[in-house]
């Protein structure tokens, strides 16, 4: 059976930055590694979540005997999401979000604030408010893994009030009836070509289980949102 998988990229970015990941995902074995790039900051998440939907679906009808797995950076964890709420239950197997923003960043917020964009009339960062995402439905018909980085302390960045990886705080990256939550020592931009990270994605899609193999683990950042 093939084995298909589709990577979506965080915020300002490309499906390019998932290069490192999609070449450790062909070496584990995987036939098709689709990197699809989104212009976030253009268009609402409605638009590309129908423009993913449709993605996956050419590739499964490429591959009709074969389920998808998705991996995602930052906002593509949003993206996905979304997506998922408009596809068919089976055509999505596993997914691994890498520091998703599930409940907004306070980040963003702070941005916002310093640059105000918004009052122009383009606000690309009102999608990342906190609350904002939350609004978004919570994945479905698929087990999801979510991975993110922090320090076992204060965090990478002492501003966000909460361990976390320099741009999302542990709490802001969880959902309720995940799989497995996993935090590594890991920043925020680095999620997408570390070899940890790597690792912890391929026993994921491998295992549906993170590998408690780093520097410090945490199942979730309350009884609420762990699984």
């Amino acid at each position: 059976m093939a084995r298909v998988a589709a990577c979506f990229h965080g915020f300002l970015r490309t499906g390019g930055s998932m290069w490192l990941l999609a070449r450790a995902l062909r070496r584990a074995g995987y036939d098709t590694v689709a990197l699809p790039t989104f212009g976030y900051h253009l268009a609402p998440l409605e638009y590309h979540a129908d423009r993913a939907a449709a993605e996956l679906s050419v590739l499964a009808a490429r591959n009709p005997d074969a389920t998808i797995d998705l991996v995602t950076h930052s906002y593509g964890g949003i993206l996905a999401r979304a997506t998922l709420a408009r596809l068919p239950r089976p055509l999505v197997r596993r997914v691994v979000m890498l520091s998703p923003p599930n409940q907004g960043a306070r980040m963003a917020a702070q941005v916002r604030a310093l640059l105000p964009v918004h009052r122009l009339g383009w606000d690309p960062l009102g999608q990342l408010l906190p609350g904002v995402p939350g609004r978004q439905p919570g994945p479905r018909g698929a087990d999801v893994g979510v991975l993110t980085g922090g320090t076992g302390g204060r965090g990478f960045s002492p501003w966000l009030g909460a361990d976390n990886d320099g741009k999302v705080r542990i709490d802001e990256a969880a959902l309720p009836d995940l799989a497995d939550f996993h935090v590594i020592p890991v920043r925020h931009a680095l999620m997408p070509y570390s070899p940890t990270s790597h690792a912890q994605v391929l026993a994921f899609l491998e295992t549906g289980r993170f590998a408690r193999t780093a520097l410090f683990s945490d199942t979730g950042p309350g009884d609420a949102t762990a699984p």
